[in-house]
């Protein structure tokens, strides 16, 4: 069985290290495993990867020994198990709202007895090394992590009903959309974003939760390709021509 190494370095008491990719290329996946980097991250909410290209990143991923994670465009059943299927670690879930929905996720994440997720993928079952189907899912189970984004005031007004639901050990902000959805398009840098944010953040803690990013740490390759740039524009006297 593949292991998690997220979890393997939150275990060790270590952060776990990565690149995030918004285009991801197969050579940066190699090159990531080949440094000895932890997992790579990958955005299907915001950039368009199909299922089959995720797998072909997973297969790579796989023989160079890195964990590939992912956030998916949404929760829906059929969305969670297709990533998860081919080969996707953990899933970070955009803006999960209520109880419900977060007892939803894990039914649709994990096997049976901590959920019904489908049974199952060629690319789960050739992660097995030995025992049957009892212990591909125990070993599956253990290494798969949901991660819902908590991006929504309402959510975090109510996130004692979404942390009794088992099955869910970490969670991570999303500004730009919490921002919205207190009125304050744009402004997700505000104090009053930040205040409501560090106030859920406690509560999950309190609750014996984690918040994600305290325990991973990465590279973003989009963002270090147009500092780098723009550093070498400046060296000789030119401006970057992005608004951002």
């Amino acid at each position: 069985m593949i292991k998690n190494k997220i979890l393997e370095r939150i275990g060790a008491g270590e952060k776990a290290l990565g690149i995030s990719m918004i285009d991801p290329s197969d050579l940066l996946v190699e090159v990531a495993g080949r440094m000895g980097l932890d997992f790579i991250q990958l955005d299907g909410q915001h950039w368009p990867l199909t299922p089959e290209r995720v797998g072909t990143l997973c297969m790579v991923a796989d023989g160079f020994d890195i964990t590939p994670i992912m956030r998916v465009p949404d929760g829906a059943e059929s969305t969670i198990l297709s990533y998860l299927d081919k080969g996707i670690r953990l899933i970070i879930v955009p803006n999960l709202k209520t109880r419900e929905e977060a007892e939803a996720l894990v039914e649709y994440t994990y096997f049976s007895p901590v959920g019904l997720r489908s049974s199952t993928s060629i690319r789960t079952v050739l992660a097995q090394e030995e025992g049957g189907r009892r212990e591909l899912f125990e070993a599956t189970n253990a290494n798969t992590m949901l991660v819902p984004q908590l991006e929504h005031i309402s959510a975090l007004e109510t996130v004692e009903e979404i942390l009794s639901v088992d099955g869910i050990d970490y969670f991570t902000p999303g500004f730009e959309d919490q921002a919205q959805s207190m009125g304050l398009s744009g402004q997700h840098d505000s104090v009053v974003v930040h205040d409501a944010w560090d106030t859920c953040a406690a509560k999950v803690r309190a609750a014996g939760k984690r918040i994600l990013y305290d325990h991973l740490e990465f590279v973003d390759a989009f963002g270090s390709v147009k500092k780098d740039a723009e550093a070498l524009l400046e060296k000789h006297g030119r401006k970057s021509q992005l608004p951002f």
